[in-house]
């Protein structure tokens, strides 16, 4: 072998998992044959503004970032007259700074950014547009079927949003990793997310027993074959597995009461009842699932009042739309207390 061959470097003799402990050139000393001060100063240095940049544009980024939140904090201001008022009698733990700072959003999610961090299992315009028609019609079936089993199973309240918000996502990330959409029949999925929701939000979980007397009643131009117990547990191994372990934990239930309360609509009334039909009706609408948990609560809540409440001879006629609400929707819109929302509701 020639004496010079120990120069080389890259795949010879002397690559990174040589034997040969002598170090390799640098790139600036290889680019100028044997190297001189000059040259490898200048790269050094080189070197020095590259990194730099991204730091700066990082810092740049962050403040106008910054700009843009206090921007549309005094824009809010503007609007509600006394809007920071209102904020800090619901949001006593944020101090003036942070309000100041851009903790107070305006609720349009154009400009704001909670609403592009909070709900990571929102499905996509993408999805959206590509799922096809007989996915969608087949969905539809199946968050019938959910609905129905809720009710003869007497499934609370919060597994219902949770079960076809898992579903939703389950299918995306499907979607997203290029697999096929119909992996498992989908009625099938539907139930067995309706069982993974209840283990999560229930006292007593559904009985597997029960879902497969459903799954077995479903018309068979829906279903593929007869199931059993055993089907059901694979099906929910790979949902599981699927979405990383983790479930949707903020539905709209983690807003609504909260929403409403803000908007003068009592528990246990008709008019709290019918936000919580407005939600669940958006859940059998698959363009909805584009939207996040507190835009739902919100329009659902907004619409409630302008129906029922606003008119003129109503109980609340002459009240601004939004009201307390808005100051409301502003303090759970931040990424932080969006999060919180999920671990507690009224």
């Amino acid at each position: 072998m020639p004496k010079d061959s120990n120069k080389r470097g890259g795949t010879g003799p002397t690559g990174p998992y040589s034997k040969n402990k002598e170090p390799r050139k640098s790139q600036y000393q290889l680019r100028g044959g044997r190297g001189s001060d000059e040259a490898l100063l200048a790269g050094i240095e080189s070197d020095r503004r590259l990194s730099k940049e991204p730091r700066q544009l990082q810092a740049q980024a962050q403040q106008a970032l910054k700009e843009l939140q206090q921007s549309n904090a005094k824009a809010r201001d503007l609007a509600l007259g006394d809007g920071a008022a209102r904020l800090k009698s619901l949001a006593p733990d944020l101090t003036p700074q942070e309000m100041q700072d851009g903790h107070m959003m305006a609720q349009y999610p154009s400009v704001n950014l909670a609403h592009g961090q909070g709900d990571r299992y929102a499905v996509s315009v993408g999805f959206l547009s590509n799922c096809g028609d007989t996915f969608k019609e087949l969905r539809g079936y199946t968050v019938d079927r959910i609905f129905d089993a809720s009710s003869r199973m007497s499934v609370c309240k919060e597994a219902l949003p949770l079960a076809v918000r898992l579903l939703d996502y389950y299918e995306h990330t499907l979607w997203a990793k290029g697999e096929n959409l119909f992996h498992h029949n989908l009625v099938a999925v539907g139930y067995t997310c309706l069982l993974i929701a209840s283990k999560y939000e229930e006292r007593l979980p559904v009985v597997i027993n029960d879902l497969v007397t459903l799954m077995n009643e479903v018309p068979m131009d829906k279903r593929d074959r007869t199931y059993t117990r055993i089907d059901f547990l694979r099906i929910e191994q790979h949902i599981l597995m699927t979405t990383g372990m983790e479930l949707p934990s903020s539905t709209y239930c983690a807003f609504s009461d909260r929403f409403a309360k803000a908007g003068g609509i009592p528990p246990d009334t008709k008019d709290h009842a019918f936000v919580q039909f407005l939600q669940e009706l958006a859940l059998t609408d698959y363009t909805f699932s584009q939207y996040k948990s507190n835009i739902i609560s919100a329009t659902a809540v907004y619409m409630t009042r302008k129906m029922w409440l606003l008119r003129e001879g109503q109980p609340r006629h002459g009240e601004p739309s939004w009201g307390k609400q808005d100051a409301c929707i502003a303090k759970w819109s931040t990424p932080a207390n969006y999060n919180i929302a999920s671990v507690f509701s009224d």
